[in-house]
This record gives C-alpha cells, structure tokens and sequence, in this order.
C-alpha cells in the first residue's frame, strides 16, 4: 500500500466514525454515548430506544442534569435514563398523502433540575438531605365527635375539626424545609394553607372557625411559605420550621358534607 492509499484510508475511517455514533452493547451505555447521540443528530425515539435496550439506571444529581440539558439533552430522554423501564410508545406514522408534521421547538428545560425527579402523582413531597423525595400522607379531616356532643360540636362558638392519630407518620427536622407540591388539575398552589394543629388525646385538632363550610383559621395556627411554579402544575415550596409541632397543608374548598367532611390535607410533623 502505498503512503498516498494509506492516507485516504485513514481519512475514510475519520469520515464514518463522525457520522455514525458509536454501537454499544447491553449495560454498557454511558452520558458520553448518550451525547455523541445528540450531537450526531438522533431523534429522541432512537435515543430512548437505545436507553430502554440497555436497561442501565443514571442516578444523576441536580448538576448532572442541567449539565446534560445545557448540551441539549431533552426532558423525555433525562427521564428514561432515570428509569429505563418507563414504558414508551412510539408516535404512529402520519397518514399516506398528509403533509409533513412541522418542526417544533424543544419545550423550555424547567427552571429547577429537580424538578425532573418528582414522583408524577399529585401530592406533596419533602426534599430530604440525600435529595430524595419523602411523600406525605393525605388525611380527612373530621367534625370531632365528643360525648354528650352534636356531630359538630361547638367550642366557644366555633367548628373543630380532626385529624386521627396523635402524630403524623412523616417526621422532619426544625430548620429551613423545601416541599414540591405536584398539583391536581384546576388546583393552584393558592389552595393551600399550611396550618399547626394542636395534639388532644389521639388526635389532632384544628379549629375551622364559627361559619360551616367557610372555614376562618386563627391567625396563630397559620405558617406563612414561599412558593415558585418550576414546570406546570408543579410548586417548590420553602418554609422555614422553627417550631416543633404538628403541621399539615391543608386543602381550601376540599369539604363534602355529605361524606362528614371538613376538608384534607396532608400533615407532617417537625421534632
């Protein structure tokens, strides 16, 4: 071979290593493969095939993630390497003689990369130190009953209501606590109200005011939070626990008096 054929051939291997992105066999998938996939210009589906084929769990970190979308990693592709196990269908082929589906811009990366990690169901999870996600118990809230009482007794003119148990199962530290709150549809984060409930026996009680169905808080029960929406329907909420107690968010307008109902909520308690 001459030292002019060597050269070309070289050349030829350089040119089909750039265009064709690297083969990897089952469980040897890396981030690096997954970007030069990205970068040679695959489509999410053949990207999330790959993922699924290799059936490897990415335990990424915050900074993982954004460093990943910043080199144009999208969400859905983030989310199986998460969990290659999610099932995935694959769009259905557009009708012969329909014209070509147009090109739409990648949806905005949510402004937290925690965000992606989120259990999908609604409810309200505490962020722990490890960055693990602690789901809080949804609790009815009752008309406490009371011996020789009517079903909505009246304590100095006012409702009470009740949670059953004398403490939450959910147990968090005093200090600053970060919760994101993944919202049903047609509820906003304004429907929350995050009160103090004060232990009686084996229960914990809440004071709902004098009106039935229009609940009025005391002022003392009431625990002001900061909230951002990070993508939709989801909330990151801070709150700064400096006193120990029973907490629960409660849900404004989740009453049904014709269940015996005063609402729900989900409780917590702070040690």
């Amino acid at each position: 071979m001459t030292r002019r054929s060597a050269l070309a051939l070289v050349l030829l291997v350089s040119v089909s290593g750039a265009q064709e992105p690297p083969k990897v066999t089952p469980g040897s998938l890396t981030i690096e493969d997954v970007l030069s996939f990205v970068k040679a210009g695959l489509s999410d589906e053949t990207i999330i095939i790959r993922v699924k084929r290799n059936a490897r769990v990415f335990d990424l970190n915050a900074d993982e993630v954004q460093a990943l979308q910043k080199q144009g990693v999208s969400e859905a592709v983030i989310r199986y390497l998460f969990d290659p196990n999610l099932p995935y269908a694959p769009p259905a082929p557009p009708p012969p003689g329909s014209p070509p589906t147009p090109v739409l811009p990648r949806p905005k990366p949510p402004s937290d990369p925690l965000a992606l990690k989120v259990p999908p169901e609604p409810g309200i999870y505490y962020l722990t130190v490890k960055q693990d996600f602690l789901a809080l118990d949804l609790k009815p809230v009752v008309p406490s009953k009371q011996p020789g009482k009517p079903v909505l007794p009246i304590l100095q003119g006012h409702i009470i209501g009740s949670v059953v148990g004398p403490a939450a199962k959910s147990r968090l530290s005093p200090g600053p606590a970060t919760f994101y709150a993944r919202l049903a549809e047609k509820a906003a984060v304004d429907d929350l109200a995050l009160l103090i409930l004060k232990r009686s026996h084996n229960r914990r009680d809440l004071d709902f005011g004098a009106k039935p169905g229009k609940p009025v808080f005391a002022v003392n029960a009431l625990r002001q939070f900061e909230s951002k929406e990070v993508s939709p329907g989801l909330f990151r909420i801070a709150v700064p626990l400096k006193q120990s107690g029973e907490y629960m968010f409660f849900i404004l307008g989740s009453g049904d008096e014709k269940k015996g109902l005063l609402g729900r909520g989900y409780d917590f308690g702070v040690d």
